[in-house]
């Protein structure tokens, strides 16, 4: 048994048990009503460090389920990462990431919060980079680059945390003049969870590893900033939470419009997962933010089983991602597209999944809310476009007639499609559980007949659109359509902004800054260095000679007095 495997046996199940723990601690923590807050303090001479963690109902829960997707996808992982070189580095990469989230779930001061925060963003930058080649280097800048924005504006919650006189976010509850605190946390979380105009990362960031990104879309690296929004939302005024419905709007319908006209199969899943993160921000600038984490613990089960899905038809249909290639993939895949459909219609909503109870109900409560025509007829287009891109997978990956499918069954195969029943078991039946067991006193919306049934008639006009229109291609020519498929041309920066910028600055940057440094101080760091070793080898040969004379006298003297 190789270093490798011993990891993966050992770490799966401690991933699993904590989250079966952390489950029902949070059921306990709801039931009794009650929070607690932990102090770990280290102690070296005269300095101290303390780190606390706050364990409550929203922790405890999606701490649970941070920890359950990553013990599967750690078992999904030994199938998919099989020839891989570097497996050792992938799972130590993966291990750090998962404790980063911890730590931002945890931890409600802002230093300790910080390492969590920025270590999403390093180690997210070392997973997209996985591959080394062009491509992940690229992407991994644009990722590492945008999450820097949002690493400047916690640095600036630090300062004013300390003109405050405390770090720790409790301490804040009763206070009313955060706006800046507020505008900061805003500005955070729109980056890290690629809202207008930061979403050009979350695409980009499919150069890494499958694994990797059914752990990053689904519950760890872009739910971070979504998580800190509701945790901390009584930083958000009125102003901020209508600025909040107006940017995830806008990148809602941007990516939409994207994943309806994207080919790239892992493409359009990111898609879909940038759309709802606009659906989760956008519902807690209603001020739903108890709806909001419960959509997010929803979409994360059925997320990472969409990205498991789609790496096991990568893998087995010799790494193609155009879904133009794929069809009828139920005749020799029939176990894996049964999973990918199941989590697809939770997706778009379909009732009685686990989608179905937070999405319906964040809608049907949008719609007794006073919001405006434009806006309404906003969330009305997002939720046809995500019905739309969804059915277009169902039809290009179950029904197309073009199929170059060939599945390789083997032990390692089987025992990852067992590491998808428990994220299958939450994609069907978590939102059922969640609202009868957390959300039970907004489970009754009572709406006239035309309101109503406007969600339903809206998703099935949204199928029947994409049953007539998802085989026309030629479209694709025009203009406007490319500016709708390529997210507004944000995607730009990803390749024509860093391939001049990145590489000609930075060799620029080094020929002339290295080159003035070496003309105009290499050589006078050479003769000081070579003067200054000269000056010590001979003070270390002096020192030498004089340790000899006196060891010579001092045994001189031994013997003396020894001989009389």
């Amino acid at each position: 048994m190789n270093f490798f495997n011993f990891v993966y046996l050992v770490m799966s199940p401690f991933f699993f048990f904590g989250g079966f723990l952390n489950m029902f601690m949070s059921f306990f923590f709801f039931s009794q009503n009650f929070s607690f807050l932990i102090y770990w303090s280290f102690y070296y001479s005269s300095f101290s460090i303390n780190f606390p963690f706050y364990f409550d109902f929203i922790s405890c829960l999606f701490m649970s389920l941070v920890l359950l997707i990553s013990g599967s996808i750690v078992l999904y992982s030994d199938y998919y990462m099989e020839f891989e070189i570097y497996k050792v580095r992938f799972f130590f990469l993966m291990f750090f990431f998962v404790v980063s989230m911890i730590f931002l779930i945890l931890c409600p001061n802002i230093f300790c919060m910080l390492l969590g925060w920025d270590g999403l963003g390093l180690i997210s930058y070392c997973l997209v980079i996985y591959y080394q080649n062009y491509k992940a280097f690229c992407s991994g800048m644009i990722t590492a680059l945008t999450n820097r924005i949002g690493d400047v504006f916690i640095l600036s919650c630090i300062a004013l945390c300390f003109s405050m006189g405390s770090f720790n976010f409790i301490n804040f509850l009763c206070l009313e003049d955060l706006y800046f605190m507020g505008i900061f946390f805003v500005i955070a979380s729109m980056t890290k969870s690629a809202q207008v105009p930061f979403s050009a990362w979350l695409p980009a960031a499919m150069a890494a590893p499958t694994p990797v990104s059914s752990l990053v879309h689904s519950s760890t690296l872009v739910t971070a900033g979504v998580y800190i929004l509701i945790r901390y939302n009584f930083f958000l005024t009125k102003e901020m939470n209508f600025f909040l419905i107006c940017i995830s709007l806008l990148t809602m319908i941007m990516s939409g419009f994207s994943g309806m006209l994207e080919f790239d199969l892992k493409k359009i899943i990111a898609l879909s997962t940038l759309s709802q993160l606009g659906f989760m921000i956008s519902s807690i600038g209603l001020g739903f933010s108890e709806l909001s984490f419960f959509h997010l613990i929803t979409h994360a089960s059925f997320k990472a089983l969409l990205f498991m899905c789609a790496g096991l038809l990568i893998h087995n249909l010799f790494n193609i991602q155009d879904i133009r290639l794929y069809g009828l993939l139920s005749e020799n895949n029939s176990l894996i597209i049964c999973f990918f459909n199941i989590a697809n219609l939770s997706l778009c909503g379909f009732p009685f999944l686990s989608g179905f109870f937070s999405k319906d109900l964040i809608l049907e409560l949008m719609l007794m809310e006073s919001i405006g025509g434009l806006f309404f007829f906003l969330y009305s287009l997002g939720t046809f476009l995500t019905v739309f891109y969804s059915f277009r997978l169902f039809i290009f990956l179950t029904f197309k007639k073009i199929s170059f499918s060939c599945t390789e069954a083997n032990s390692k195969f089987i025992g990852t499609q067992k590491s998808m029943f428990l994220l299958f078991f939450f994609s069907v039946a978590l939102g059922l559980l969640g609202s009868n067991l957390f959300f039970f006193h907004y489970n009754y919306v009572i709406l006239p007949f035309f309101l109503k049934n406007f969600i339903s008639v809206l998703c099935i006009l949204s199928f029947l659109m994409c049953y007539c229109f998802s085989y026309y291609y030629s479209i694709l020519n025009s203009l406007y359509v490319k500016f709708f498929s390529q997210m507004w041309f944000l995607g730009f920066v990803k390749t024509d902004f860093l391939k001049p910028f990145s590489f000609y600055f930075s060799y620029m940057n080094s020929k002339l800054l290295v080159g003035f440094i070496e003309m105009n101080y290499g050589y006078i760091s050479y003769n000081f260095l070579n003067f200054f070793s000269l000056i010590m080898n001979k003070f270390i040969k002096s020192l030498f000679f004089m340790f000899f004379i006196f060891f010579v006298f001092f045994m001189f003297l031994v013997v003396y007095f020894i001989s009389f």
